[in-house]
Formats: structure tokens, sequence, C-alpha cells
């Protein structure tokens, strides 16, 4: 496959969240807007299971193909972990934007990794101890 360079021009508020966001991610502008584009042209993403999530509608689905209802938290934890799912998101970076910096304690995180789990199947959330989660 071909590389291909792209020049774009964006607004100094835009670049300064794509900066922002790219950081708390611990990946590059190029990284995080090439992810991005990818996000936009898969519609489908597959798990075990028979799961899937589509991109478009932003909704999980199960193997009766019936959408699995997450709470708006538990939707943005999910989210952030399918953007990095090649990657252990830390706590620290769930907190900062699924939280948005508001409270959240280890035990609040555990249970809602709990609930998707109840919803979904264990398997689909993986912990690493004292580093993070990623979607398996």
């Amino acid at each position: 496959m071909k590389d291909v360079e792209l020049t774009v021009k964006i607004d100094d508020e835009t670049k300064d969240a794509l900066v922002e966001i790219s950081d708390k991610l611990n990946l590059s502008v190029d990284q995080y807007v090439t992810k991005l584009i990818k996000n936009e042209i898969t519609k489908t993403v597959n798990f075990s299971n028979g799961f899937y999530y589509n991109r478009h509608t932003t909704k999980l689905y199960n193997d009766r193909k019936e959408e699995v209802n997450l709470t708006k938290t538990e939707k943005n934890l999910f989210i952030l972990l399918l953007e990095n799912r090649n990657n252990i998101v830390d706590s620290n970076t769930i907190h900062n934007i699924v939280w948005k910096g508001k409270n959240m304690s280890i035990y609040t995180l555990r249970n809602m990794i709990k609930n998707i789990r109840d919803k979904t199947y264990y398997e689909l959330i993986k912990n690493h101890s004292n580093l993070g989660y990623s979607l398996n």
C-alpha cells in the first residue's frame, strides 16, 4: 500500500484540540489523525461471541443483532478502549477522558468495567494489572 501525504489547513482551535487529545493518548498528531480517518472509513468492528460495534450508529450489538444498552459513561469508556484497542489505556487517561477530570475512584472504574462485561461478555475487556485496560 502506498502512503499519501496530505496537507490540510485547520484553525488554531482545532489544532490545539488535536494536540491536547493526542498528548493524552500518547500519540503524535499524525498518528491520531490517521486513527480518526481509519475509524471514519471502517463502519463495523467485530468482536468475539458475535458482538459488533457500528461506528456510524455508535451502537454495540450482541450476537442476536440486538443493541446492547450502555449508559453514557459505559459507552464513553467502551469507545475510548475501542479507539485504542491495540494499546493499554491507563486509569489516568480514562479518568481524564471519560470522567473529564471529575471524581472517579478505582472502585468506580472497576464497577464500570464489570457492568460492561455483564452486558457483553467477560473477555471483551482485559485487565492489565497496575497498567490499565484494553479491548481483547
